[in-house]
Formats: C-alpha cells, sequence, structure tokens
C-alpha cells in the first residue's frame, strides 16, 4: 500500500472520530439546561477589585486609575448578567440540532479535503506564509498609525494628562522608549500645571524613569537618576521609585543604599504577596553580598 493510501485512510479516520464523537450529541434530544449560578460570577468580581486595591496600595494605580478601572469592571460585570438573563429558546430546539448534525456531517469532509488541497501543495504553503507576513506587516503599521494618530491630536490638545500617559505607555510597548520619556515629561508639565497631587507626579516621574533606564539598555544612571531623585523628593514612599532607587544603587554597588530603599518598600507591600516575597529575596541577597565585604 503506497504512501498516499496511508495518507488518506488516517485522514479519513480522523474525520470518522471526530463525527463519531460531534453527531450523538447533536442528534440528541436536550432538555433545557439550568441556568448558571452568578454566584461564581458575582465572587470572580470581589477578588478582581480586591487585586484592583492591592495594586493601588502597591503604588502601582493612582486614585484616578483606580476608579477608572472599577468602573469598567462593574460595567462588564452588568453586562454579563444581563447576558445570561437572555431568553435562550433556539438552544431547546431539536430540529436545529439535527440540522446542524446532518451540516457538520457533510462540512467536516470537505472541509478536511479543501484543506489538504491548500496546505498539502508546498507552492500554496508558500504563498499562506507570505500572505500571513504582509498581515502581520500590516497590523504593525495599523498600531504606528494609531499611536501617530493619538501623537498628532495631542499637539492641538497639549493638557490632556490621560492622553500623554497613553500615548508614552503605547510607545513603551512599541519599545520606542526614548519617544515614551519625552512624552511622559509632556504628562508631568501638565500635571504640575494641573496641580495634582505629588504622589501622583512621583509616580509619573518614576515611569520616566523606567522609560530612560529602558532606553540606556537597563542602566539607571544619568538622565534617569535624575528622574528618581526628583519622585524620591516629591513623594518618598512612592513604591516603584523606591524600587527603581533600590535597582539604581544595586548597580553602583551601593547595596547599603539599595537595602535602604527595599526595607521601605517592603513596608508598602502587603504581606505575603508576590512583590513582598520577590523584595525578601532581594533583600536577602543584598545581605550576602554586604557580608562578602
Amino acid at each position: 500500500m503506497s504512501s498516499m493510501y496511508v495518507l488518506w485512510l488516517g485522514a479519513l479516520g480522523l474525520v470518522v472520530v471526530s463525527l463519531a464523537v460531534l453527531l450523538p450529541s447533536l442528534l440528541r434530544d436536550s432538555a433545557p439546561q439550568p441556568s448558571t449560578s452568578d454566584d461564581a460570577l458575582r465572587t470572580l468580581y470581589r477578588e478582581q477589585l480586591q487585586e484592583l486595591t492591592r495594586e493601588q496600595r502597591a503604588g502601582n494605580l493612582n486614585t484616578t486609575e483606580l476608579l477608572q478601572a472599577q468602573d469598567e469592571l462593574q460595567r462588564r460585570l452588568l453586562t454579563e448578567l444581563d447576558r445570561r438573563t437572555q431568553p435562550r429558546t433556539w438552544q431547546h430546539k431539536s430540529w436545529l440540532a439535527r440540522m446542524s448534525g446532518l451540516l457538520l456531517a457533510v462540512v467536516v469532509p470537505v472541509a478536511a479535503f479543501a484543506l489538504y488541497m491548500q496546505v498539502g501543495n508546498p507552492q500554496a504553503a508558500a504563498r499562506l506564509a507570505q500572505a500571513d507576513d504582509m498581515n502581520h506587516g500590516a497590523s504593525d503599521q495599523q498600531v504606528e498609525a494609531m499611536v501617530q494618530g493619538l501623537a498628532d491630536r495631542l499637539q492641538a490638545q497639549p493638557d490632556n494628562l490621560p492622553g500623554w500617559v497613553m500615548l508614552a505607555r503605547s510607545y513603551e510597548t512599541l519599545e520606542r522608549y526614548g519617544d515614551a520619556a519625552e512624552a511622559y515629561q509632556h504628562a508631568i508639565e501638565v500635571a504640575v500645571s494641573q496641580d495634582f497631587g505629588v504622589e501622583d507626579q512621583a509616580r509619573l516621574w518614576a515611569d520616566r524613569a523606567d522609560a530612560l533606564g529602558s532606553a540606556q539598555g537597563g542602566k539607571l544612571d544619568g538622565a534617569a537618576a535624575d528622574a528618581i531623585a526628583k519622585a524620591l523628593k516629591l513623594y518618598p514612599a512612592q513604591a516603584k521609585v523606591l524600587a527603581l532607587a533600590g535597582t539604581a544603587a544595586v548597580q553602583v554597588q551601593d547595596y547599603a543604599l539599595a537595602r535602604q530603599h527595599w526595607q521601605v518598600l517592603l513596608g508598602l507591600l502587603e504581606a505575603g504577596s508576590d512583590m513582598a516575597l520577590k523584595v525578601q529575596d532581594d533583600l536577602l541577597q543584598l545581605e550576602l553580598l554586604l557580608n562578602e565585604r
């Protein structure tokens, strides 16, 4: 028996097995199922609210971002609860299940044959790969165009603080860290002019320091160190800037100063959290380095 026959028999066997699994459940008359309890959904909602609160305490969210995230979470909960209350009478129509089963019995073999005829041809596979690369390129161009559109709009709306922050984070996603640092600088200027709290300003300085460090290959010296110093002066208990300050101190082998920053950071974190455990591990490593001196 040739390898081609073996291939076709194997493909036919897979189709038969797939239909044997799918068709009985579709052709069988099914009774209406009781509605799923909403308790699990509400429990998940409460857990996500608690997680947002922990993120805010850790300094990863400011008050404005926390409120926006809570509003979005509540809207998703209400939408899901409303969706679950909608009647689904189509599920109880046996003729629809039977028609779906018969259609599946015809579509699966035909689709499998068509897929083989397309993908089984090396030239067709090459064409598909080339088309996929073109689609990825088009997607990247669309993202770049959206970010550029936001940047253009901000030139006409220079006092739009959330817009500048969004632009900076978009640049970070695109790994354009120098542009991200510049966008954070604009955000800082707007925050100062609009009298935002010192904690929010310190977080923006920390974000700028992080972007500058990424642009410098992870080194937190020069402009990044200046941004860290300004953030610490504004709000010494800002979690992100404390983490960055400790890392910057380690880079210049000032382990005592790094320990000082990270001990303050540990006191701000929830005991037993992943971040707290990581900081504790870093402090242990610092103790080893200090003892080696």
